[in-house]
């Protein structure tokens, strides 16, 4: 998909903030809201835009404890991943190369959670070792730096 400078700075309204109204959105990127209502619906077809959502404070709602753990597996990838799509505490899962097959984002309520989730991972068949780091604070989270892509001629 072919992208111009509008399609970039849409992209970046919408993630500062996705509830905006088409018409403010069209006095950002000025168009017309009906061509911006164009544009949204264009790249939510071409997988651009894949969902709607809101960013929740995990701590707030009880998750105090963010992990990243790596599995070292000696089944593939394929034969694990639905057992892991079970497992509602992970928030990602992220296939690897070298020495660890997997990376998983885990958010709990606490380190006996995660606890229970690592005897967990470790009971999976093929699942043959663990290696967890627990997240003290998030330094840097942001967005997808739509404006370095444009700038660099991707527009």
């Amino acid at each position: 998909m072919d992208f111009d400078r509008k399609d970039f700075a849409l992209l970046e309204a919408l993630q500062a903030d996705a509830s905006q109204r088409l018409e403010d959105l069209a006095k950002v990127v000025h168009l017309a809201p009906s061509s911006v209502h164009d544009r949204v619906r264009r790249l939510e077809r071409a997988g651009v835009i894949r969902n709607w959502t809101i960013h929740v404070d995990a701590p707030s709602v009880g998750l105090g404890v963010l992990a990243l753990i790596g599995i070292s597996a000696s089944k593939p990838c394929s034969m694990l991943i639905e057992e892991l799509r079970t497992i509602p505490s992970i928030e990602e899962c992220h296939a690897v190369a070298g020495p660890l097959s997997f990376i998983l984002k885990a958010r709990l309520r606490d380190t006996a959670g995660l606890l229970a989730l690592c005897e967990r991972l470790r009971h999976i068949p093929g699942i043959e070792n663990t290696e967890t780091t627990i997240v003290l604070e998030t330094q840097i989270e942001r967005p997808i730096p739509l404006k370095t892509l444009a700038a660099a001629g991707r527009a």
